[in-house]
């Protein structure tokens, strides 16, 4: 005697093959879940501080900006006036390049170059790089003023990141502006100052 199907089941032949599919379905999900999440924990705990990358000439530091833990602050600094432009920046070292770049970009009102003296305020030393869209400067930080050119953006933010070693207390800047010495708040590792300048 042979047996007879199951009536459900040939009701329902749908049932045989949806539920297969959806259980290799959620396996499948959470196998991709479980390998990302692992490439996340690997990718965190490599990144140390010794393995921070280092600071380059015309970054965009949209990858700090991510993981930006650090103060901010607002200052005000001395503006260079467009006919001094072209002096100033061959006096401060900018290549023949960069100093025909930065007046194109001031000619068309993008930039407004400024006066940024840095000082050491903690009596620390160190050096710290500024960075104004992509143009960078490298700064020793000492107990006499330093200037630094750049041309800064009109939306007015400056990065300070340490480029030496911080230490425990981190770098200390200072910030020699139009209303006198500032100190800036200390920078540690892994963080990096915004400033926004204001030029008159």
């Amino acid at each position: 005697m042979s047996q007879q199907p199951d009536p459900l089941r040939k009701a329902r032949p749908e049932a045989e093959t949806t539920g297969g599919g959806l259980r290799a379905m959620v396996i499948t999900v959470a196998g991709i879940s479980l390998l990302a999440g692992g490439g996340f924990w690997l990718n965190n705990s490599s990144n140390s501080p010794s393995s921070a990358p280092p600071v380059t000439q015309g970054t965009t530091g949209l990858a700090q900006e991510a993981a930006h833990t650090g103060p901010t602050v607002a200052a005000q600094f001395a503006l260079i006036a467009p006919e001094h432009a072209a002096k100033a920046l061959r006096d401060a070292g900018y290549s023949a390049s960069e100093q025909a770049k930065i007046l194109a970009g001031i000619k068309r009102r993008e930039y407004r170059l400024v006066n940024l003296p840095f000082f050491d305020a903690g009596g620390h030393g160190g050096a710290v790089s500024v960075q104004s869209g992509p143009v960078t400067r490298v700064v020793l930080l000492s107990q006499k003023p330093v200037s630094v050119i750049l041309p800064i953006l009109i939306s007015g933010e400056v990065q300070v990141n340490p480029v030496s070693d911080p230490g425990v207390a981190g770098v200390e800047p200072g910030a020699l502006t139009i209303l006198g010495p500032m100190a800036l708040p200390a920078i540690h590792r892994d963080e990096y100052l915004t400033m926004t300048v204001i030029a008159q």
